[in-house]
This record gives C-alpha cells, structure tokens and sequence, in this order.
C-alpha cells in the first residue's frame, strides 16, 4: 500500500451541513444559505457570488457545458452564467430538490427529492418513475450505456427503471436498515465506467449488482470495509474504486476483479465527507465543515501500462550494461600497447563506419513522413488544437481535461465544452457534427508511458438533428490515427492501415484496408480522400499518392500523385468549402488538383493554411498557431505563378485575372456534374439540412455564361496588349491561345474597325490578312476532327479552358472564300475562250464538272477544296478530270 500524498484544506463556506456543490475544469460552483459562489481552483479565489431567493441544496453542473448548470430548492432552473440572468425553469416540486444528476451526454436530467419518485428531464419532458419509494430519495445514477437509472431512498431501498421514454421497473434492492429523514446522508453511488455493474454505498461494506444484460442479484463486496457507513463510492478508472466513509476515512482500491481488490492507498480528513469530485488525477473533497481538501491522486497502473513500464526498464538495464562495458573496454585499451592500439583504432573506424552507414539508411528511411492530421498543432502550455478550419476550432485543454469548441459563425452554434475522460486526442468537425477518438494502444506519451487505458475510444456528436451522441471502442490492440467527416458519415484510420466508414446511425457501412503506409486523410460531401507512402523517399522527396473513394457507390473512383516542393513534407490537405482540392507542404506552396494535375496557386512559408472559401485562401500569419494565442486571420486571392517576358505590368495583372476565373470556371462545372445531385434537395429542405451552405453557391447557367463572356473579354483584352507592343507576338497569340469562334470574330472585328481608321497602313492590312488567314486554318482543323455532319456535342477541353467546339461550319466564311475563287477562275475561262474559240465543245464538259461554277444544277463544293489550285488532272469527288488537248 502507498502512503498517502499531502493535501491542501481551504475554508471556502462558513456554513456547516447540507449545501450544493458541483466542479467542472478549474472551477467549482457551491449553494449554500442563500448564495450561489464561483471559485477559481488554480487560484483558490472566489471568483463570482449571486444572492438567492431561498435556501438551495443541490446544484449540478452540465458535463458538455461548464457554462450551464441547474439548481434546485422548491422548484428547479437552469442558468447559463453565474449572474442567473436568464432562468429556464424544468419542474416545480411540492418538496425540496436532495440531488440533480445529469447523464453522461448531458441530455437527461434525473432530479431526487422529498417526493417519493424519482424525475426525469429529457427534452424539457417530464417523467416519474413509478412505483416509487417509501419517503423521499437520496441519489439517483445513470447507466453510462443510458440503459438504466437507479435511484435509493431513506426507506433503505434501491430501484432499477429501465431508461426508456416512459420508464419501467426493473428491480428493487433493500441495500439498508431504513434511514431515518432527520439525519439523511447523500449516498452518491456508481455505475462502473464499462456499466458492467453498479457500486452502492449505505453499509459498512460496499455492495454490488452485476448490470451487463439486466440487473443480477445484490451481493455484497466485504473487501472494501470501513469502520462506518460508507456514504461516497467513485470510480477513478476501470481499474480504481474510492470510497467516502463517515468518519472522514478516505481509500482507494486497486480493482483486478469483482473478487480480487487490494488497498491501494488512504488517508483520513477527520470530518464527514458531502462529495467527491475527481478531475484529471486530481481529487476535491468537500467536507460537512465548508472546507475544501485538494490531493493528488496515483492510480494503480493498468495492465499496458505495467507491460510498458517492465519494458521501459528492461530497456534501461541493458542501456546502463552496455555503457558499463564500453567504459571496462576504454580503460583496458588504455593499458595496452600503442600497437594494439592502432590495431583497435583501425578496427573502430572500420565499425564506424558501418555504422555510419547504418546511420544513412536509418535516415532514409526515418525521413517518411509520419502521419499528418489536418488543423492540428503543437500543444502550447497545456492547450492544442485539435482541429481548425472554415468553420471553427476544437481546443485540448489538458489542465482541465476539457475539449472547447468554438464556431467563427455564432449564428450557427455557441461554443461549448465536453469532458475528456476518455481521454481523446484526435479530432474533426464539419456542419453536421463532430469526431473525437483516442489514440489507443500502441501510443506513447514523452516519458514513454501507455496513454489511455489500451482501447481506442471514438465518440461523435452531431450538432444540429435527433440523434443522440455515441462512442464505441476499436478492436483491441487497434488505436485510431486519422479521422475524417462526410455529409451523413465519418471515417476512422487506424494503426493497422484499416479504413471504417460510419453511418450518423452508428452503424459500419465500409470497410477497406489501404496495404498502403497512410500519412493523412480528408472527406467532403460524399468523397473521402486518402494520402499514403508509395514508396520510401527518393533523394530527399516524399513520394505521395492520393486515392479518392466514392461512399455513396462504395468504390475507387481515383488515384493521383501528389507533388511537393524538393525537401519538403506535406503540412495541409483538404477540400475547399467548394470541394476543390488543395495541399500545403512544408515550403509554404499551396496547390490545387484540377482536371488531373496539380496548380501552384499560391506560396508563402510564413502562412498557415486553414481552409478556402468562395476561391480564397484562408490562412493565418504565423508558420504553426499555437492554441495559447490568438492568431491574425487574413485572406488571400489565388497568385497563379506563371513565366512571362512581356513586363507590362497591366498585362500581367490581366492575364493573373484571367488564370483564376479559368480555374473558378473549370471548377463550378466539376461542381455541377459531381455535387449538383445534393442541390435541388436540399433547397427543397432548407430549414434541416445544413449541409445547404456547401451547395447554395453552386453557378448556375447564368454565372457560367458571364464568367465564360469575362474570359472571352480578357483574352480579347490580352491580344489588345499584346498587340500594342508587337504585331508578330500578336499573331503568335492568336495562334497559341485563340480556339474559341467568338473570340476569332471579336478579333477580326476589332481589327476591322482599326483598318477603317488606318486606311493607309498597309502593315496593319497584312495583320488583318494574316488573322483571317489563321482563322480559316482554325475552321478546317476543326471541320477535319470533328466533321460537318457530326451533331453539336457537350463541350471539350481545350486550349487553356473550355472552349465551345462547334461542329458546324462557319458557312458564311466558307461562301465568301469559294465566291473569290469562282470570281479569279471565271477571269481564266474567258481569256481561255477568246484565245481558244474553237475548243468550244471541251470547255463545256469542263464547266460540267467544275466545282466553282455558279449554276445551280452544279454540286456544292467541299470544304477541302480550299487551298491550292486544282490541276484538271486531280481527282475530285468520285469522278477523275482528264486534260483534253
């Protein structure tokens, strides 16, 4: 048995008896004589003090919310600050309120009180559950499955309601003699952390009730004993029971089995203890005499943690061997000739330099990166985030074993705190919900001791809709490395490479092994993507892959590399709020993957990426936040790089402009195709579907058709400029960049109408010729891959976007190149005919088959004409034209 630690004792209520007292974090909230008093437990201060109305003694504080607790007298209230400035009145009673309990998850209240049933609150829904005691009730506990309730009474009984939405009975124990109501005692009894059984206290011995199906028969456990009344059992762990005796005597019990318990340690505080509260390894006592004890407490050691610990030392042991050796083998090469020495020497750098060898390889491989979870930080005098992105942060508080959420909207929802008790360590958010878990066996904290109890614990809950939070465990020796959230699902990576994806319901919908070293991992909407090792590092460069999973259709839809700056790791990947997809590395480039590559889009060491929203990069100034400070938040539009040796400034600024609507563009008609299914439905549910936001932007036919005319205009503006600085680059440009026929004849009729101010140019003339000339080039290119004939189709990629191709011929370009080529061989004929009168007859059956006659009853010529002049011994259409001398 340990001795016990030291502990602090403060005077914090002069009154002696009965008083309401609750502890969340690190601060303590206590009702006694008409005040309701705030104390800072870091500081040992009061804090903050109400006047109340009458004389409360119970009081409880929500365990989600340390802002919201509830009180009780005649009648019981919920208030959200200390100042009680807004109550929300739950039932009013025809007795005094002995005790208010919430459930785990804070949803269900459980009120005992003079009345014999007990009263539960579940939505702002009153229910009692019947039959009841025989005299007023002392304690009530919840099931931590939220199974059942128990409730004990002064009529020494214990009752068993199944915890439904009109409860039933179950079972009743007689635990006591009848307690007489003058001189009642709260019994603050306990269901074990596992609800696997449940803890009474009222004797001298502790009893018992196995819970795991239904309630089992009492029995009793006469190895936790005291010299009085027990009237406190707490649960520490799974594997450590305390319990509260009358006579002030205070015991913790290491717990191996419901027949194997040994003292662990005690001490004796020589006062009646009221409540026991236990936070983070810490335990406050409240005594009938208003003081305050504070200690320290040293749980036994889980059985992981005994296997680490015996490891750890072994490990040492050898560590201390080996060093002994080397120093034996030092002072006896001192003693030995120089010769030998050399010997030894030689001998040693040859070692040396194997392990230096060694060493590289180990570098090598040692240079993977390690897994990356997205919006998480370093921890900063005992805060870290554990999350943050567009929509808010999720915050570690590791001094008060807390977890707060904060929303950038707060029209949203209010920020608000949970209990960490299981200890998690991993986290995400979304609009829908949230994800915790813990990271499981195989996870270590600095000194090298086990983290957790060796299970991997996940919880979520769902901010906005009807269903109640849940957790479960992983497999044993399975610990959660990455989480991820969907629009109505969640994904958890765990060590062994094993994906599992969760409905909100709490059911397994998939699950996939990635045979893969996995590095991090992100979802949106219905898509979740994955980032692994593919292989180990080539000259210093991550090599990276990425593979998006369809949920809704169970398959792969997409595999990827992703690239990163030389010499550096990945340090954000996630989805815009638009869905597009976008990495940081360690170097400061952000990138995006569009139409199967990757854009640099922006790049800056000294920013840390959060997010993108409405095509914007949401970053803050600092290279890692750290959660104990605040953070600048700025936005910043995307910077394309690009090489250009043009250095007008305009031109650049244009052409900047004209990248990001391209990648803006490219990307809404990805949106349409891959998330417009959600868009209809969820305009249709407006008020229940939040997941609205991500889809209420989506571009509409309008929005593309003015962000299709916006390019048309800078790449017309961007020929303008050109053009001012050299005619030849102009023509190159036009080649290179100009696909689309609405631009071709913006070009041409801008150029026409400079022709008619500049009259005289012949240089600007020949432009003009040659724009046409490239035009004409462009339609038969066009005409040759797609065809007269072929229907309009969806349109293409091309070119630097999407460019329109249109698959019918531009006719009247085509009439006025066929018109010209008719006039110029009608001048030929008729000097022919003047000169060669006689061959009347063989310039007839030419005209016949001429392809640029004007007589109607003549066939229309092809497009593939145009060119060179035919030689009438070329073969046109079907029939071959023989020269007749």
């Amino acid at each position: 048995m340990q001795s016990a630690k030291e502990f602090k004792s403060i005077t914090i209520t002069e009154t002696k008896g009965q008083c309401g007292f609750d502890v969340s974090g690190n601060k303590a909230l206590l009702v006694w004589n008409q005040r309701l008093v705030e104390y800072d437990l870091m500081e040992y201060k009061k804090t903050a003090e109400t006047v109340l109305e009458s004389n409360m003694l119970a009081l409880a504080i929500h365990p989600l919310n340390s802002q919201v607790f509830a009180i009780g007298d005649m009648r019981v209230d919920i208030y959200d600050d200390i100042q009680m400035t807004t109550p929300s009145l739950i039932v009013t009673l025809t007795g005094k309120v002995i005790q208010i309990k919430y459930n785990k998850n804070g949803k269900i209240m459980g009120i005992a009180s003079e009345e014999n049933s007990l009263i539960l609150n579940r939505d702002s829904k009153i229910s009692r559950c019947k039959p009841g005691h025989d005299g007023m009730i002392l304690s009530c506990a919840f099931d931590p499955k939220d199974r059942f309730v128990c409730s004990i009474g002064c009529d020494g009984c214990l009752i068993v309601y199944q915890l439904s939405q009109v409860p039933q009975l179950l079972q009743r124990y007689t635990i006591s003699k009848q307690i007489s109501p003058d001189g009642f005692q709260k019994l603050q009894s306990e269901f074990h952390p596992s609800g696997d059984s449940f803890w009474i206290a009222g004797k001298m011995n502790a009893q018992y009730i196995i819970t795991e199906d239904e309630p089992q028969d009492l029995q009793n456990q006469y190895q936790i004993q005291h010299s009085s009344e027990i009237c406190i059992i707490k649960w520490i762990q799974e594997n450590c029971i305390g319990s509260c005796s009358l006579d002030g005597e205070i015991k913790l019990w290491n717990f191996k089995s419901f027949t194997d318990l040994s003292l662990h340690w005690q001490f004796n505080i020589q006062s009646t203890p009221l409540y026991m509260k236990i936070i983070q390894n810490i335990c406050y006592l409240l005594d009938c005499n208003g003081n305050l004890i504070e200690t320290t407490l040293d749980p036994p050691k889980t059985q992981y943690e005994k296997i680490y610990q015996d490891k750890l030392s072994a490990i040492q042991d050898l560590v201390n061997q080996k060093s002994k050796i080397k120093n034996n083998q030092r002072m006896e090469e001192e003693l030995m000739d120089e010769e030998i020495i050399e010997n030894k020497d030689e001998q040693e750098g040859y070692k040396k330099g194997n392990e230096i060898d060694k060493l590289q390889k180990q570098n090598i491989d040692s240079g993977m990166q390690d897994v990356l979870r997205p919006g998480e930080t370093q921890p900063s005098r005992g805060r870290q985030y554990l999350c943050y992105n567009t929509i808010g942060t999720m915050v570690l508080c590791k001094n008060t074993n807390m977890i707060e959420f904060e929303f950038f909207d707060s029209t949203f929802y209010k920020k608000f705190k949970i209990g960490n008790q299981q200890r998690y360590a991993i986290g995400t958010l979304n609009y829908r919900g949230c994800v915790l878990a813990s990271k499981g066996p195989n996870d270590l904290d600095e000194q090298g001791y086990l983290v957790g109890d060796g299970k991997s614990i996940v919880f979520f809950q769902q901010f906005i809709g009807d269903v109640d939070d849940f957790e479960f465990s992983l497999p044993e020796e399975e610990g959660a490395e990455l989480v991820a959230i969907g629009n109505d699902w969640f994904a958890i990576m765990s060590d062994h490479g094993i994906c599992r994806v969760i409905s909100f319901c709490g059911l397994q919908i998939l699950e996939f092994n990635t045979n893969r070293a996995v590095v991090s991992m992100c979802a949106y909407e219905h898509l979740l993507c994955i980032v692994f090792h593919d292989t180990s590092p080539m000259l210093n460069q991550q090599v990276l892959k990425g593979r998006v999973y369809d949920i809704d259709l169970q398959k792969q839809i997409e595999e990827f590399d992703i690239f990163l700056t030389p010499f550096s790791s990945l340090s954000w990947i996630g989805y815009s709020d638009e869905g597009l997809l976008s990495i940081q590395d360690s170097k400061g480039a952000i990138k995006i993957y569009q139409q199967g590559r990757w854009i640099e889009v922006f790049h800056n060491s000294r920013v840390w990426l959060y997010g993108i929203q409405d095509y914007k990069l949401c970053l803050l100034k600092t290279e890692q936040p750290l959660a104990s400070m605040k953070q600048e938040m700025i936005q910043e539009s995307f910077e394309q790089p690009f090489v250009c040796s043009i250095q007008d400034e305009k031109l650049i600024a244009n052409y900047k402009q004209f990248l990001n609507q391209l990648i803006i563009l490219n990307h809404e008609l990805y949106r349409w195709s891959e998330f417009g299914k959600y868009y209809y439905a969820r305009n249709d549910d407006k008020q229940n579907d939040i997941l609205l936001r991500y889809t209420q932007n989506l571009y509409d036919s309008t929005k593309i058709e003015e962000t299709q005319k916006l390019l048309r205009k800078f790449r017309v503006d961007l020929f303008k400029q050109i053009l001012n600085e050299s005619k030849d680059k102009a023509i190159e440009f036009f080649k290179c960049h100009i696909k689309d026929e609405y631009d071709m004849n913006s070009i041409i009729s801008l150029l026409e109408l400079q022709k008619e101010k500049q009259t005289t140019n012949k240089e600007f003339q020949k432009l003009l010729n040659q724009i046409k000339l490239l035009q004409r080039q462009q339609i038969i290119k066009q005409q040759q891959n797609f065809g007269i004939d072929k229907r309009a189709q969806s349109p293409k990629r091309q070119g630097f976007g999407l460019q329109k191709q249109n698959d019918q011929v531009n006719m009247s370009q085509i009439k006025s190149i066929l018109e010209q080529k008719e006039q110029h061989h009608q001048q030929q004929q008729h000097h022919i005919q003047q000169l060669q009168s006689q061959r009347v007859e063989s310039q007839q059956d030419e005209e016949e088959f001429n392809p640029f006659a004007k007589s109607a009853n003549k066939k229309q010529s092809s497009i593939f004409d145009m060119g060179e002049k035919r030689k009438p011994t070329q073969t046109f259409g079907m029939q071959n034209i023989k020269k007749k001398n």
